[in-house]
């Protein structure tokens, strides 16, 4: 499994996402946001008492109610610039990732649910990231309570984490951003506009992908955010103890070198001086590399 390091070491090669959000990168995955294209596969109408308080009761009255039927989209705008992801209860709703994450063929993955979201009785998400996969992600979230469940469109609900293979893989398909090649059996119907935005061309490539994050400032500021983390990082260091054994050690090879080719002198052949590169580097001065990097490493 990537750590958050090995992640940012791929970042603009093996692993490319679109947007880049600093505040998603965790440990050892990046959490992924709901879009608003999501659908659900129940029926149902749901009424709306204000904030994120939805039930399917009307029985005191409510400020409005949507009618969710399969297929259709569960979006439901309680503000000018609040939208909700409604689950219907005992419901399977399918959710793209606002996201549109491409890896190459030699990065794979699992994509886990937030413990978060598990907490509101939502089951347990389970799938896999292909290797070389590009687009948005396809996420099924089951409501397994009796209750309405609102999810805020923009809220991160899912993480991703990401292994090596040992062989990369040989794609031969190119991969249907967000999974549209599926909606026509699962019952669901799409404007013209949401099927343009879902597989622009510049999301079922990687190359595509790369271009567009590396052109995004969000991209080149937490680019910088890790290099400047990466200085800091170094600077504990930077200290006068460090400084003379680093000194200590230089000196003392560059002693252990003068001497051997002071004790050459006269001879026709180099005796001390190969030994000093073919014993003496991987032995002695290997050792004292060895010995001043834990010392460092110890005792920042």
């Amino acid at each position: 499994m990537l750590s958050r390091r090995d992640i940012e070491k791929e970042l603009g090669k093996g692993i490319n996402i679109v947007p880049v959000i600093r505040e998603n990168f965790k440990e050892n995955s990046i959490n992924l946001s709901a879009s608003r294209d999501a659908w659900t596969m129940g029926n149902g109408t749901v009424y709306w008492h204000g904030g994120d308080n939805f039930n399917c009761d009307n029985s005191k009255g409510s400020k409005r109610s949507i009618t969710l039927s399969k297929g259709s989209s569960c979006i439901f705008t309680a503000y000018r610039t609040v939208q909700y992801i409604i689950l219907l209860p005992h419901t399977t709703t399918l959710v793209e990732t606002k996201e549109v994450l491409g890896v190459e063929n030699n990065i794979g993955g699992a994509l886990y649910s937030k413990v978060g979201i598990v907490s509101t009785g939502i089951g347990h998400i389970g799938t896999m990231l292909g290797p070389g996969y590009c687009g948005h992600l396809l996420i099924p979230l089951h409501n397994i309570t009796d209750d309405v469940i609102a999810l805020k469109v923009g809220a991160t609900f899912v993480s991703v984490s990401f292994d090596y293979l040992s062989t990369p893989v040989i794609r031969t398909s190119s991969t249907v951003s967000g999974h549209l090649d599926k909606f026509s059996e699962l019952g669901i119907n799409i404007d013209k506009n949401t099927r343009t935005y879902l597989t622009a061309d510049w999301k079922s490539n990687l190359d595509g992908i790369r271009e567009r994050m590396c052109s995004e400032d969000s991209y080149k500021d937490y680019k910088h955010h890790i290099r400047r983390s990466t200085w800091k990082e170094l600077q504990k260091y930077i200290n006068k103890r460090n400084i003379i054994a680093i000194l200590s050690v230089i000196i003392l090879v560059g002693c252990l070198y003068l001497s051997a080719i002071k004790l050459d002198q006269g001879r026709p052949q180099p005796v001390w001086v190969d030994r000093f590169w073919n014993v003496g580097c991987s032995g002695i001065v290997g050792t004292l590399v060895i010995g001043l990097f834990n010392f460092i490493k110890d005792k920042k």
